[in-house]
Order: structure tokens, then sequence, then C-alpha cells
């Protein structure tokens, strides 16, 4: 059986040709911090300013810039540019120009072949007067919205990116996607309070520039207004005001909303992709709202895509849009049917619980057997089971119950809630002692923001644990700021962080607004009792379940199963950095050692060598001294994208261990990127047989998602893996995980393979599937709390106030 993707087979790479120039770049230091981002950046850059393709390859481990060898592109080369810490580099041109071959290439030239096709692709269609983009590498949008509800505009677009086929040769992936828009713009004359105070420095927003849309984010507010700020154009050096330059863009015919702009209409600042600074005006700037915003989170939910409809959809892309693209002057002959996939499958690895009970969908002999379809609500129900329960079952160690007074005095006491939710934690992790965490309450009835709140919370806490250090917390945060999405998470990152810098606290976070929406209040014999309403129990039951594992259980590193068919590697490692703080997650062959750690970085995306170091040396070490068998296989897990030096700290880390003999001389490491987004938009769809005689507009039953643990992949480098799958039961359609085998020797099918089983381990939600491997999920998980941004600054003004008090 085969898959259809959605991917479309390029037919005339024969046709295709280009001649290209390298130059080598003097000046950057692959010893330097910034070497990847130095070499991003002048990928990015050069290409804005030569308005053609630009890309880096390497050769006897030097960087050397490609450029097409066209007159009109080499006169603007520069010879000399500026790169980050205002330092310059130089390009020196080493031969003669260089001919590529789109049929026979090897793995550099295929580097220029997707950025030379992906460039005049994007070129092609920013020509067409129906479309536009929100910046370089973005989606396609229909110029008018498909329609608008509740002050938002539905776009729907398409992304579009070359990519080599499984087999060899090129192609394009095709892929829908929506985008939402504000269809009121920001206030004409909004004020600096204004801007400051609606986070607009925060969001991105759709800037009309008369036919044009762009996506933009302000950074700051002007001083100027429209009439005051003037700038030069043209080489005659003749100054027009910003509202001038704006209103003849638009031309004579202008809509009312832009005839109508006033002299002191209000500026805002914004960077462009070469780090100059241009000026908008506030007036002709709409939100743009991302899917998690509460003002579309209902309207996303409705415009999910089941398989039948995005593939249908897709089609319909490469009917308007792929059909007359060109390769420079060469049409592309886009084959108008996808390409088919052989279907590969992982199966679903043995699971066990507490008291050594297995589940297996294997048929393993001894374990309890099921079916993928039903394997989600069966992992649910042994937990829940008295002869099964938590794998991770150990006495509790201090425990905390931090919650606002006000809930406390209603329904969040022993009595109501917090009865329920010790009732769950006890049932699926049964100890002798039971959790009984210590209740800490804090006056939330006059403090809204979420500085005052963090303090408050914080000083109760130093208040009822006064000395003592270690433990978990559990803590509620008012809805009044839950309701406020940056302020929640400003919140939650002050007081994880404070309670693990001062006390040494691991603290989770709860909601308060479910409770609220689902108690209600009567008088009963004239006392207050609290209930919860008939028609949200299984709303409220699933919540109190989730608290038990999530913000309880696994909080307190208490795992609810584990691997009973164990990794191909030994020793697998995550690594994600994000606001300036490091993850580390260790787990074993069988996961059932876990060992999840955090250090602050000097940087917000990437590691240095020696923190590598600092890290890895120590950790691996205490896994091997918990391991009952030899670490020969390591695996890295990089969320994201792997930087050079990071790579350079992961070595000599081995490469020490080696020499001290906690790790074999014949140990190999293996280093895989796992980004969260894939630049490429891959899908797959299972077309029943049936189907394939029938009309589009049958049944859409007959077009589904993947199985679950299908895999393809792309040469031995590239690969997706469906770690979810229609045997899960969710709206919309299956997107496959992508993977990039970085180095190792290693098989890359057996990494692909530890990576589904790792996805198998789905703590967070046990009846469902998860996308990411645990290495990645449990990091990404805590560091999402830990490296939020906060006004700490605020904070410690608060705090010399009140010890002068």
């Amino acid at each position: 059986m085969k898959y259809e993707s959605n991917i479309f087979k390029i037919e005339n790479l024969n046709e295709l040709t280009a001649n290209y120039v390298l130059f080598e770049i003097i000046g950057l230091n692959d010893t330097d911090d910034d070497f990847d981002n130095n070499i991003q950046y002048l990928i990015k850059s050069l290409s804005y300013c030569l308005k053609h393709p630009v890309t880096v390859v390497h050769k006897l481990e030097k960087p050397f810039l490609v450029v097409k060898d066209q007159k009109d592109i080499l006169d603007k080369m520069p010879v000399e540019h500026f790169v980050m810490r205002n330092e310059t580099v130089y390009f020196k041109k080493v031969a003669e120009p260089l001919r590529l071959d789109f049929v026979n290439y090897d793995a550099e030239s295929k580097i220029i072949i997707l950025r030379f096709l992906q460039f005049d692709i994007q070129t092609e269609l920013n020509k067409n007067s129906y479309l536009w983009q929100p910046g370089s590498g973005d989606a396609f949008f229909s110029d008018t919205a498909q329609e608008n509800s509740g002050g938002v505009s539905i776009y729907n677009g398409f992304f579009i990116r070359a990519v080599e086929l499984p087999e060899g040769g090129f192609g394009v992936a095709v892929d829908v996607t929506k985008k939402y828009i504000s269809t009121i713009p920001l206030k004409i004359n909004i004020s600096r309070a204004e801007f400051k105070s609606q986070h607009i420095s925060k969001s991105h927003l759709m800037y009309q520039y008369g036919s044009k849309r762009y996506e933009i984010k302000a950074e700051e507010f002007s001083d100027l207004n429209a009439s005051q700020y003037k700038f030069s154009r043209d080489p005659s050096g003749q100054l027009v005001s910003l509202l001038q330059d704006t209103q003849e863009h638009f031309g004579k015919s202008m809509p009312p909303n832009v005839a109508n702009l006033p002299d002191n209409a209000s500026v805002l600042i914004y960077r462009t992709n070469d780090n100059q600074e241009r000026r908008v005006i506030a007036g002709l700037c709409f939100r743009v709202f991302d899917t998690e915003d509460p003002i579309v989170k209902k309207l996303h939910k409705k415009s999910i895509l089941n398989p039948f409809l995005r593939r249908r959809l897709i089609k319909t892309v490469h009917h308007n849009f792929l059909r007359n693209l060109k390769y420079g002057n060469i049409k592309l002959l886009i084959n108008s049917n996808p390409i088919n996939l052989e279907k590969k499958k992982f199966l679903s690895p043995d699971i066990l619980f507490g008291n050594n009970v297995s589940l297996s969908v294997r048929r393993t002999p001894g374990a309890i057997q099921t079916i993928m379809s039903e394997l989600g609500r069966k992992r649910k129900a042994l937990l829940l089971d008295d002869k099964a329960g938590f794998y991770t079952n150990a006495a509790f160690e201090s425990q905390y119950f931090v919650v606002p007074q006000t809930i406390f005095n209603m329904y969040g006491n022993e009595k109501y809630f917090l009865n329920d939710l010790i009732f769950h934690v006890d049932k699926m992790h049964p100890t002798e002692t039971g959790w009984k965490p210590e209740i800490i309450t804090y006056d939330n009835r006059n403090k809204k923001n979420a500085v005052d709140i963090g303090f408050e919370i914080t000083q109760k806490i130093k208040e009822n644990i006064g000395r003592r250090n270690g433990g978990y917390a559990l803590i509620m945060l008012p809805s009044g700021i839950e309701r406020i999405k940056r302020q929640h998470d400003d919140l939650a990152a002050l007081v994880v962080s404070e309670c693990l810098s001062e006390h040494k606290i691991t603290a989770s976070i709860m909601h308060s607004d479910i409770l609220e929406e689902c108690y209600y209040h009567k008088l009963q014999n004239g006392q207050a009792v609290y209930g919860i309403k008939n028609d949200l129990k299984g709303k409220f039951s699933g919540y109190v379940k989730g608290v038990a594992i999530n913000q309880v259980l696994l909080n307190n590193e208490r795992w609810p199963y584990v691997l009973n068919t164990p990794l191909h590697a030994d020793l697998t490692i995550g690594i994600d950095v994000k606001r300036q703080i490091a993850g580390f997650t260790f787990i074993d062959k069988f996961s059932k050692n876990i060992l999840t750690k955090f250090d602050k970085s000097t940087n917000k995306e990437k590691l240095s060598a020696s923190q590598m170091i600092k890290m890895l040396v120590p950790l691996i070490t205490v896994q091997k001294n918990n391991a009952d068998y030899p670490i020969k296989n390591i695996v890295i897990h990089r969320d994201g994208r792997l930087f050079k030096q990071e790579k350079q700290g992961i070595m000599q880390a081995i490469s020490m261990l080696k020499d001290k003999g906690v790790l074999p001389q014949d140990a190999c490491i293996n280093i895989t990127e796992i980004p969260k987004y894939s630049i490429i938009p891959f899908r797959l769809f299972q077309i029943m047989e049936e189907y394939q005689v029938l009309s589009e507009k049958v049944d859409q039953g007959h077009v589904l998602n993947p199985e679950i643990g299908s895999w393809t992949s792309f040469g031995n480098k590239e690969a997706f893996i469906c770690t979810t799958g229609r045997e899960f039961s969710h709206s919309g359609s299956s997107k496959p995980l992508y993977v990039k085998f970085e180095s190792g020797s290693m098989s890359f099918e057996h990494i692909l393979e530890d990576i589904y089983f790792l996805s198998c381990l789905a703590f967070t939600k046990p009846d469902d599937c998860s996308r990411f491997p645990l290495t990645i999920k449990i990091t990404d998980r805590r560091i999402n709390t830990l490296g939020s941004n906060f006004d700490f600054e605020s904070l410690d003004i608060l705090k010399s106030e009140n010890l002068i008090l």
C-alpha cells in the first residue's frame, strides 16, 4: 500500500541550469559565538539587497558565498559587509563560474539548486496581483478575506517549498493555511501610552502600503507624526513626508481611510530584514492574531481541515498557481498528480505500569493485549486501576498548595476541589502517607497586575515555610490575570523562578477559570454550599485528573508508565534553550531513569561549548552510574537548530568522558535536529482503494490520515514520522514530525524508531498521542515557564519597599 503525499514532481529538470560564482568569506571565525548567526544574516541581508538568491556552502571547513553568475547581480555585489557586533567581513572571488546540473547533483549543489528554485518560485508568485506574502519565506495569501467574523478577517493561503524527492530529483511541497487579521486597524492617533498598554510592540501587524501588504513587528513609537517625519526616497535627495509618500502609493483612487488621514497621524517604527529602520502609519496597521489568541481560538477550531478537504485544496492551489511558474525564462512543468510513497510503519512499543503490568499492541506474551485505536483509552484506564497505576511510586517530599484566599474560602478547600484532587492523586499514586499538601493562601482581592500578585504569592510562601528548603508546590493563579495571556505567562515565570531560586521548590501552575465555570453556589439552611453543574461534571472530572497528572505527579517526577520495549540508543538526551534558559533531559534505554536539569544561558537561542561540557559531563556520569549496561550509543535530540559551538561542546564532553573511563572508547554520539516547525510543509494521505474510481465530491471519509508510526525518509539525512495519526481521534490532518540526522554512525531508521517510541510516552495526556518525543516534550514544558519574560526590576522595587517598611 502507498500513501499520497503533497509533493508535486518537476518533470523538466533537464531543461534547467544556472552558472554561479563562489566568493570566499574572509573575516568569519568559526570559533566565534556569532558564526552561525552571521552566516544566516549574510544569506538573508544579501538576498534582500541583491534581489536574487544567495546561499553559503562550506569547502575545507571554510564558508563560501554562492551568487548567480549574472552581470546585474555581480555588479551590485559588495566587497565588504557588516555582520553582528558591527564587524566587517570581506568577499573574494575565488574561481571561474561553475555550472549547476539539476539532474546530476551532489550534496553541495543540492543546497544551491533548492535555494535558486525556491527564490524564483517566490518571485513568480509575488508577481500575482491576487496574492500577498507577509514576508520572505512565508505563505502566500489571497488578497481578499474568505470571511469576516467577530472583528476578525480570515485569509486563505498556501505554503510552497522546493524539495528533493525521496528517490532523487526535485519537486514542490504544497500545503494550505489560514491567517487571522483584525478587521479594524489601530487608532489613527494612537498614543505612546496606548502603544505600551496594548502591548503593540509584542504583536505582529499587517501593514497596507498601496497595493502591497507586509507583516511587521513595530518595535517603537515615533515622536514624529506622519507629516513631520520626512525622508529621501530617490537619489535627488528631495525630502517627502511619510503621509505624502503613503498617499502617493495608493494613487488617485485611494480608499477613504487613506484619503482622510490627518497630518498628525501616529507613526510606528519597525526594522527591515537588513536591519534598517522604517516608519509606518499606525492607522494603516492591523493586528495579526495567532491561533492561541482568545479572539480567534473558536474560529480556528471551526476552520481546521480534515484530510479530504486539505487534499482537495492542495490540488486547487496546484491548478490555480503552479501551472505557469517559471525558473528564469523556462516554464516549470510540475506534474498535476502528487507523488506516492511506500508505506513504512513502526509498531508502538510495549509500555510498563506499576505492579509490573505491561500493555502491548505487539501480541507480547504475558502482556495485556490491545489494538492501536484503543491504546490511549487503555493507558488511561490502567493508571486508574488499583492493580496497575503509576510506574514510579514513592513517598512524597514536602508538598505545598498555594491558592488565592477568595478561591479557598469558596470551593478551593479540603471540602471541595482540594478533596477531589487529593483523591485522584492518591488513586493513581497510592502511598502510605498519601498526598497531603500544606495549604498556603494569599490575598488576591485588590491586586490585579502580575507584579503585585507575584510579590504577594512569594511573600506568603516565604512567611509559611521560613527557612525550609526543597519540595514541590502547586500554585493556583487568579483568573483576572489568567485572561490576559501575557500577564499570565509573566506571573507564572515569576512564581516558578522565585520558588526555585529562593527556596529550591519545584513549582507548577494551575488555572482557576475552569473551577469558576464548573462550580455553582447556593444557600442551604443558611449555609453556603457549592456543587458542580450537571452539564459540566465530565469537564470538571477531566480537569481534576489532568491537574493530578500534570501539575502534581509529573511535577514531582512521578512517571505514569515507561517503555517495556527498549530503545536502540543506550542514552537519549534532549537539549533546548529558550529565553536564556537551557534545558537538558536524559532518558535511559527503558525510560526508567529520567533526569531533567536547567541552567541559565547567556544567549537566547544557543549554548556555548563550555556550557555543553558543564551540563553533559556530570549528568551523563549520573546516568551511567544508574545504568546496569554500558552506554555505547548516545543520541542527542536538539530542539530546533544545532549550532556549531554546541556540537563542539558535545564532542569535547564525550571525549572527556571517554578519557575518564565513564564511557567506553567505542561509544558513539549521534546528533539529530527536531524543529517544532519544519520549513517543508509535508503531509501524507491514505486514499481508500474504492475512492480511486469515485468523484472528488463524494464521501470525504475515503481520504484518511496516515496510520500512527508511519514514516518516510528523504535520503539518509532527513525524514518525517507520523507521531500522530488516525487511530487517535482528532479533527484536522496529521502533521508529520520532521527529523534531520546531523551526524553519527547509528542506523537512521533506528534513531527514527526511538523518536517514535519516545513520542508514545504521552505523559501529559495518557489517553492521547504526543507529537514530540519525551526528550523534547518534557524539556519544553518546563522551559516555557522558567524562560518567560518578567519585569523583575519592578519586583525588586517591591521587595526593597517591603524591607524599608
